[in-house]
């Protein structure tokens, strides 16, 4: 094998990285840990990850891409040359990468990241949206003209689509995901128990206990952090449930975002939908009962694949091997001679 082909999920909270013909070779946060004094990068990945609120001085804890778009552009240059050079270490052959991207994503947010995935060392690139790679990696036959409806929870964005013959027949997005529920998790802290928590800790407490429907059995468990009136440490003990109603806000917005694509879906594509049930994929889609509340509220039947979190990388990898077939769609790999680079 004289190079790698890539598939490239690049989200908000972590990138996944996919070689053709070995599955999934690389999943990593995607935070990089930087020296403002020296301008140089320390730590990339799961390192910086967890030194997220315990920053010594002069070193900031940075996500390059902020809702599925590039944030900081040569920051994220730094944090895809070093993901890259992890997977095809002394290989002088550039790999070809398919990239996921959030449905709604403006072409000048496109060719910004074309151009920090080239300048990281791919030798072409082709983007494809988020929900199409987490249907084809959950095993949706591209060729299969039955309309497939797709959620795709992530940490950034919630992608949603309708996806019929290998495209997209509608699509929503909606910046409602995994990092605006640790976010509401900290607020309800700070407002029901004068708790003041990082967003590592609320991230725990969603993972450990959170849940999009209410348990029979509850579960629990401590709370530590800063009390918001003595500045002095605080813990508390906290249900399941609470977490659950804190997060209903969050979850009603992808609920209602679902609503009104479907009513700019056809009535086949309905009737095929109604059979074939709803696709929920993503790094959120593991949390308890929210496959019974998004199915509940749209009346369909709802299936999480296995490790739903790998489904658009893993889906990334089969499109670079039926790119024949979305060729006829528009997708094609772009050079740097046909983007501009910086």
């Amino acid at each position: 094998m004289f190079g790698y082909d890539l598939g490239i999920d690049l989200g908000t909270g972590s990138v996944v990285i996919s070689v053709v013909g070995k599955g999934v070779v690389l999943d990593e946060p995607a935070y990089i840990a930087y020296d403002n004094e020296n301008e140089k990068i320390i730590y990339a990945g799961k390192r910086a990850y967890y030194l997220q609120g315990r920053e010594p001085m002069n070193v900031s804890v940075v996500q390059p891409i902020v809702n599925g778009a590039v944030g900081d552009y040569s920051l994220a240059c730094e944090m895809m040359r070093y993901f890259i050079n992890r997977v095809i270490k002394k290989n002088i052959f550039k790999p070809r990468v398919v990239a996921s991207i959030p449905s709604i994503s403006t072409d000048v947010e496109k060719r910004t990241l074309i151009s920090v995935l080239i300048s990281a060392g791919a030798r072409s690139v082709c983007l494809i949206e988020e929900p199409l790679c987490a249907a084809f990696g959950s095993g949706v036959d591209p060729v299969n003209p039955s309309g497939v409806f797709v959620i795709d929870v992530g940490s950034g964005t919630t992608d949603m689509a309708v996806i019929s013959q290998g495209s997209m027949s509608q699509i929503e997005t909606v910046k409602t995901a995994g990092d605006a529920f640790d976010e509401a998790i900290v607020k309800y802290m700070r407002e029901k128990y004068s708790l003041l928590i990082g967003l590592r800790t609320a991230e725990e407490i969603k993972k450990s206990i959170g849940c999009a429907v209410p348990r029979e059995n509850d579960i629990s468990m401590e709370a530590k952090g800063r009390d918001a009136v003595t500045g002095l440490p605080k813990v508390i003990e906290i249900v399941g449930n609470e977490i659950c109603e804190c997060l209903q806000g969050e979850f009603e917005k992808i609920i209602a975002a679902a609503k009104t694509m479907f009513e700019r879906t056809s009535p086949q594509l309905i009737a095929d939908i109604t059979n074939t049930g709803l696709l929920l994929t993503g790094g959120s889609a593991g949390l308890y009962g929210l496959d019974k509340l998004i199915g509940g509220a749209l009346s369909l039947d709802v299936t999480v694949p296995v490790r739903p979190n790998l489904c658009v990388s893993k889906g990334c990898e089969m499109a670079l091997k039926k790119m024949h077939i979305l060729d006829e769609y528009g997708y094609s790999f772009k050079t740097k001679e046909e983007v501009r680079t910086r």
